[in-house]
């Protein structure tokens, strides 16, 4: 009669057992992926690729300490040349007349209102012409103009402009206007220019008037009575 089985426990084989071999991965396998606590790979200290620059500069050969160094000095000398040259003209620019050769003001008379003169701008040819200042260079006058500076002029037209010319005080002695002038300056695709307008004619006498008009001859060097 055959004994009894405990409740609970396998049974054993009297015959030994051998382990069964790992099943070889097929051509589809892929490993497990990393344990996210696995540690993460780390150099020791006596890696060679955990050296310091100096490290690894002090272990090359002094030839080769020469050629890194003649090649980084090329290297930078070449640099400072291309930043240092000065850039290429544009031909456009190039082409284009002086903003002073192309640029002309016309004496047109006096204004509607009082102190205030009449003239006419225009651009012969070339790229547009900008005027950005405008003055009497002289001490005793104001100007002012409309409409307000800067004023840009294509080629082939005309802008009139309206200086306002007071005087701020008396020269002392009186001063004697004969060929006054306007200072102008101007810019184009070209050059930045400052060109002096001489007039004749009719602008210095209505000068003449305002200046002995606001200054008596009697009172040099007064300031100017209120017209």
């Amino acid at each position: 009669m055959a004994r009894p089985k405990h409740p609970g426990h396998p049974a054993h084989s009297p015959y030994p057992t051998h382990p069964t071999p790992p099943t070889p991965p097929g051509p589809h396998y892929l490993p497990p992926p990393p344990s996210p606590d696995a540690p993460a790979e780390t150099l020791g200290a006596g890696d060679p690729d955990s050296r310091t620059a100096a490290e690894r500069w002090a272990a090359l050969t002094p030839r080769t300490r020469r050629t890194l160094t003649a090649g980084l000095a090329l290297g930078a000398a070449v640099t400072a040349l291309l930043l240092l040259r000065p850039p290429h003209p544009d031909p456009a620019a190039a082409s284009s007349p002086y903003p002073t050769q192309t640029t002309y003001l016309h004496y047109q008379g006096r204004g509607p209102a009082k102190h205030t003169y009449r003239f006419l701008l225009r651009v012969e040819s070339g790229s547009p012409v900008t005027v950005s200042r405008l003055r009497l260079p002289f001490a005793e006058f104001g100007t002012r103009t409309t409409p307000r500076l800067p004023l840009t002029v294509n080629a082939g037209d005309t802008a009139p402009l309206t200086v306002e010319i007071r005087v701020r005080h008396c020269p002392s002695p009186p001063r004697t206007i004969d060929l006054p002038h306007l200072d102008l300056t101007l810019r184009n695709q070209r050059a930045l220019q400052q060109h002096s307008f001489l007039f004749g004619g009719a602008f210095p006498h209505a000068l003449a008037r305002e200046l002995s008009t606001a200054c008596p001859a009697e009172h040099p060097g007064t300031n100017p009575s209120p017209r």
